[in-house]
């Protein structure tokens, strides 16, 4: 089954989708400026830049986080999950 949340991401690198023993399907919805996603040690340097109102899906394997990170302020993402 989906699950959902609403993130606030801020400065630092903020957990978007814990790691889970399966592989999972996310789908990100970004709500503000620039967001930049990867791993633990994502940066405004290193990331995937996602732009206001971008939507993305992506797989992320078993046992890998993922992670996002804004150059300022905070920004809210929308998050659904599956595990397949």
């Amino acid at each position: 089954m989906p699950t959902s949340a609403q993130v606030t991401v801020t400065t630092t690198a903020t957990l978007l989708v814990a790691a889970s023993t399966f592989d999972q399907t996310v789908w990100l919805h970004n709500s503000g400026g620039a967001l930049y996603i990867g791993a633990s040690n994502v940066t405004t340097a290193n990331g995937y830049k996602l732009d206001n109102d971008d939507k993305m899906e992506l797989p992320v394997g078993d046992n890998e986080p993922l992670y996002g990170i804004v150059a300022s302020g905070t920004n809210t993402v929308f998050v659904l999950k599956q595990i397949n």
